[in-house]
């Protein structure tokens, strides 16, 4: 499912949540970043303090949502997305 090669990062953990699946990611900068997958859509964002669990990372006002639909490689979306955040500065 996620390939830590194709997103090009250092460090990739998962841990299987009771709605959702996350990811916790550690890129090239030594940045962490979560990412909470659900059936058909994701969002990454930043790590913050506190607990980490699906409902509220849906509440969480940083982050980027994507969308995964048959066929597609979700790796690349979450690549793109990641990349995203990078470049404004989160």
């Amino acid at each position: 499912m996620i390939d830590k090669e194709k997103l090009g990062v250092n460090k990739l953990v998962h841990n299987t949540l009771s709605d959702c699946d996350l990811y916790v990611i550690e890129d090239k900068e030594g940045k962490t970043y979560l990412l909470f997958v659900f059936n058909n859509y994701f969002k990454i964002m930043p790590a913050y303090p506190g607990k980490w669990d699906c409902e509220e990372s849906l509440y969480r006002p940083f982050g980027l949502f994507g969308f995964v639909f048959e066929g597609e490689d979700i790796n690349e979306k979450i690549k793109k997305k990641l990349e995203e955040l990078k470049s404004v500065g989160l």
